[in-house]
């Protein structure tokens, strides 16, 4: 595990993007929106996109050979907060994810498909970037009230 001393406004952790690791991504991004002095409502909203995001890194980035890299950096910024989620995995643009059927039946519904759909609705921007040389850059970001 490697995290950025930068501070509470940026950080940064890389780890290998195992299902035992997404604990530790989760605790790096607790302690950011933590420290960010955010509204308790709004820290668990963009905690939930981000986790969506390492979940599927962890779950579909790396299928079919051994887990690589996963880096979340968190930037808190005047008026918004930056969280950019980046793999060497298989090139996957959010944007070509499938839009769930919202008006069907729940139970009749194929479980997952609704990570994307949550993301791109609880976040302000969601910005897909492919990384030179194979890879995945997701930037969230979302507006939040200034610090006083």
């Amino acid at each position: 595990m490697t995290a950025g001393p930068a501070g509470p406004a940026d950080r940064e952790i890389t780890l290998d993007a195992r299902r035992e690791n997404l604990a530790p991504l989760l605790d790096f991004l607790d302690g950011a929106l933590a420290d960010a002095a955010l509204e308790r409502e709004l820290a668990a909203e963009i905690r939930l996109a981000a986790e969506e995001v390492c979940v599927n890194v962890v779950s579909h980035a790396y299928a079919g050979r051994p887990p690589g890299p996963v880096r979340v950096r968190f930037h808190r910024a005047p008026g918004a907060v930056h969280i950019t989620v980046e793999d060497r995995g298989i090139p996957f643009d959010p944007a070509t994810a499938p839009v769930p059927k919202l008006d069907t039946d729940w139970q009749a519904r194929p479980i997952g498909g609704l990570g994307w759909h949550l993301v791109r609705h609880t976040m302000d921007d969601v910005h897909y970037e492919p990384l030179t040389g194979g890879g995945n850059r997701v930037t969230l970001t979302r507006r939040v009230p200034e610090r006083s």
